[in-house]
Order: C-alpha cells, then structure tokens, then sequence
C-alpha cells in the first residue's frame, strides 16, 4: 500500500471545505499497524452479509444494478514461481525482553499446560533483537480464541511474521463458504475454521505453515496455497430493458470527457428481447477493462515498481496505461497536474484516496464506478488481483493497519 508524505489538512474527513495540498507519493509499503505495547484484548466483531447473495443497487443515474461476490484464485503456475517464507511456525517478537514477554504471556489468562509451555524460556531463540518461539501444532490448536487474537494482533507489528502480518482475510468471514469447491481434506479446512480471529470487521487466518505440514505432497500445498489465495470480486450487471433511460445511463457511464461512445451497444441490448443484462466490464474504459479480474503478469514489474493501487487508479482513465506512474516522483506529477480535491457525492471516476486518520499519509486509492463500488488493486503484490469491491468492504480491509478516512481527487475541469 503506498504512502504519501504527511501535509498538513490532508487527513482532513469528506466534505471538509479546507484547500489542501497532495503530498509526494511514495512507492506503495507493505503495511505497518503502529508500534504497539503487549496487551491482551479483542477487536469486536461485525456481522458480514452472506456473500452468496445477489443485492441490487440504490437508485441512481447509474442505472440498476445486480452483483454478486466470486472469488479469484491465483494460478498454479504463479504460486510455483513465488518463494514461500517457510513451513515452519514462528511467533518472532522484536525488541522485547524476556520480562516483557513472560509479562505478556501472564496476562493472557492460558490454560496451565499452555501457558507453561510458553513460559519455557529454556526453548526460546535469541537472535539480534528478535526473540523467537517455535510453537508446536498443539500450542497454536490449543490457544483460546481471545489469546490467539491478541498474540498474533501483536506479532502483526512486525515484518518478521510475514504470515500474521499480512494474515489471509476469510472473504465473507465464513470459512467454509470461502473454501467451497476447493476440496481440501476436512482436516485442514477444519483446523482453518478453528485458527481464525479477528481483526477490526475482518475474520483472519495467519497458520499457513501449520497447514501445509498437514499434508506430505507439494501438489497438496500448491492445492491449498491456491485456496487460500482467493479473492473476493463483485460481478457487476446493468439491466436493460425498452424502457431504460438510454441517455441518462450512457451520460453517466460515457465518463464525464467520454471514454468512448456505448450508445449503440446500449441501445443493442435494451432492444434485444434476448438480453436483460450486460456485465459492467463493456461499459468501462479500455485499461480497466483489460485488467479487471486478473493478476499482474511477469512483465508488469519491469519498471521497478509492481502495479499498485495508484498506478491502477490513475491509469483508469487512460487509454493505454503509462507505465510511468509506476514511479511514486511520476504519479505525484501527475496527480497534482491533472486532479484536484472534490467534497459532495462522487461522481464516476473520481479517484478516492484513503488517508491515515494518525499520521496523515495516504495509504491507498481506488476509482469510484456507482452505488459505491470501486475499481481498485489492493497492493502491489502480484498475488493481488483487479477487482470491484464496495467501498465500505475496502475500508475495513485497510482499517486492519490504520485509521482510513476517504478523500475525493477528481479529474480537472469535471
């Protein structure tokens, strides 16, 4: 996620009236929750909608809308090329003493046997700073669940956990509705059902290692690294009919300078007695329409940067995509050249910046498409795909390491 250098306003909440100055972007960060002390406690949870169902949009001049959530899975061949940390199950604590540890620990109200094992200062590795314990698969099954949050909500702080700082989000917070179709043994699904937690509105899941040592063959390990990889997209239709207001929906998607004519496919469409419905991806510009729905390929990273959020939002609206915005000092450029902050509803193609309320940074953007949904890249990770999500569903991602509020760039002269 990238970061922007902190000014002063640029946090400021929607609608705010203050002028403000984007500061220079930077090249997008794996993100870094703020330093926090040991201490036990648990996020709240919040229900989330059943992700099978199919919802309809608010009136507006979008037109209606239908959408459902499906899930994207990276390729076997994508996973086969990308190093994987290691399949063993490490809770590495940085800068802490072995006080502040056996503190910690203590105060998580352990079963006996548990809290023993853990205290056994004897099996734990120093090395530098970091202080790492080796817990066994009976250690991590056997955590309560307000202990496991609070343990891996601290290991989250630091890098050196990949897996529990960048833990896996279990789309609708349903396991099993998440791994559905991925026939994976009933054991491991089973023991991912037990091993979340939450994190803010997101049900996580940070054992990975654990996991893949429950299976003997890689093939079984490509089979569960590609389940877990799943990433929910909303599929979006507009319906048509004789009676649709062809030009108030082709003045809306058209884009404020005219993407490109969809009059004629349109009108093609709503006259057809066959058809009721397009997907929404023929009536986005051209770059979008390309990347929506995959993953960046081996040359996308050829410039240095991977795609990230600000190239995708940026490019939204260009024909080609410059692959120059992949570049923080380019895309800073850009922005300031050719955007401006907007207040009141957004409109389509308005580029939603997400600002830390704590520290000011801009940590994220998007494109708004209708009815709040938007087009966004959530990292420069390869293992990142395009989606459509709703704009409330990327906040909470993002809430898991900061403090988000949404800032409206629109294009110059719109």
């Amino acid at each position: 996620m990238a970061v922007f250098a902190a000014s002063a306003g640029i946090g400021d909440a929607v609608g705010e009236e203050k002028p403000v100055r984007l500061p220079p972007i930077s090249r997008e960060a794996t993100p870094t929750p703020a330093p926090r002390r040991l201490t036990a406690g648990v996020n709240p949870a919040t229900p989330v909608p059943n992700p099978a169902e199919v919802a309809h949009s608010k009136a507006g001049p979008w037109g209606e809308l239908d959408y459902f959530t499906i899930y994207l899975e990276a390729s076997t061949s994508m996973l086969k090329a990308m190093d994987f940390p290691t399949y063993e199950s490490e809770w590495n604590f940085v800068d802490q003493t072995d006080e502040q540890l056996k503190k910690f620990f203590l105060s998580l109200n352990l079963p006996e046997p548990l809290q023993t094992a853990l205290l056994d200062i004897g099996k734990w590795r120093h090395t530098d700073k970091v202080t790492t314990l080796m817990p066994t698969e009976g250690m991590i099954l056997g955590l309560p669940p307000e202990a496991r949050a609070a343990i891996y909500r601290t290991l989250a702080q630091w890098e050196e956990n990949p897996f529990h700082h960048e833990p896996e989000v279990v789309a609708g917070g349903d396991v099993r509705e998440w791994l559905s179709r991925a026939n994976l043994p009933e054991e491991v699904v089973s023991t991912i059902e037990k091993t979340t937690y939450k994190r803010g509105r997101n049900t996580v899941f940070a054992d990975t290692p654990l996991v893949l040592r429950m299976v003997s063959t890689e093939e079984d390990r490509l089979k569960i690294r590609k389940a877990l990889s799943r990433t929910p997209s909303l599929s979006v239709s507009l319906r048509l009919t004789p009676d649709t207001d062809l030009a108030k929906i082709t003045e809306y998607w058209g884009g404020p300078k005219r993407f490109k004519d969809i009059t004629p496919f349109l009108e093609s469409v709503a006259n057809n007695p066959a058809a009721s419905s397009i997907d929404i991806v023929h009536v986005l510009p051209a770059t979008a329409r390309r990347l929506l729905y995959t993953y960046p390929g081996t040359s996308s990273g050829k410039t240095g940067y991977f795609p990230d959020c600000h190239w995708t939002s940026l490019n939204f609206r260009n024909y080609e995509p410059l692959d120059r915005l992949a570049d923080p000092t380019m895309a800073t450029a850009y922005v300031l050249e050719n955007y401006a902050r907007a207040t009141g509803p957004y409109k389509y193609a308005d580029v939603l910046f997400f600002m830390d309320g704590n520290t000011g940074n801009a940590i994220h953007s998007c494109v708004y498409l209708a009815d709040d949904i938007v087009f966004t890249k959530n990292g420069r990770s390869p293992m990142q795909p395009w989606v459509l999500m709703k704009l409330d569903d990327v906040l909470a991602y993002y809430s898991m390491y900061y403090t988000p509020q949404v800032a409206c760039y629109r294009f110059k002269g719109e």
